[in-house]
C-alpha cells in the first residue's frame, strides 16, 4: 500500500528567494514537504499565492485540470 502525504512547514525566519513554482522572488516564510513512507521525498519553497493555491487543491476545494510530468512534459 503506497502512502502519501503533504505537510506544511514554517520557517522561524522568512528567507527571500524564489518560488518553486511561479519563479517570484519573494519572503518565503513556509515550505511544502512531500512524504512518501515516513520519508520525506522532496520539498518546494511556495510564496504565499502558490501556496494558497496547494492548501485549496490538497483539501479538494480546487480541481487539478492538468498534471506535469517533469521528466516528459505535460501528462
Amino acid at each position: 500500500m503506497k502512502t502519501y502525504g503533504v505537510e506544511i512547514q514554517s520557517f522561524q525566519v522568512p528567507k527571500k528567494c524564489k518560488c518553486n513554482l511561479c519563479d517570484r522572488l519573494e519572503k518565503i516564510d513556509k515550505r511544502l514537504v512531500l512524504w512518501h513512507e515516513n520519508q520525506v521525498v522532496g520539498d518546494l519553497l511556495l510564496c504565499n499565492p502558490c501556496l494558497e493555491v496547494f492548501e485549496k487543491i490538497v483539501r479538494g476545494e480546487e480541481q487539478v485540470i492538468q498534471e506535469w510530468n517533469f521528466q516528459g512534459g505535460v501528462v
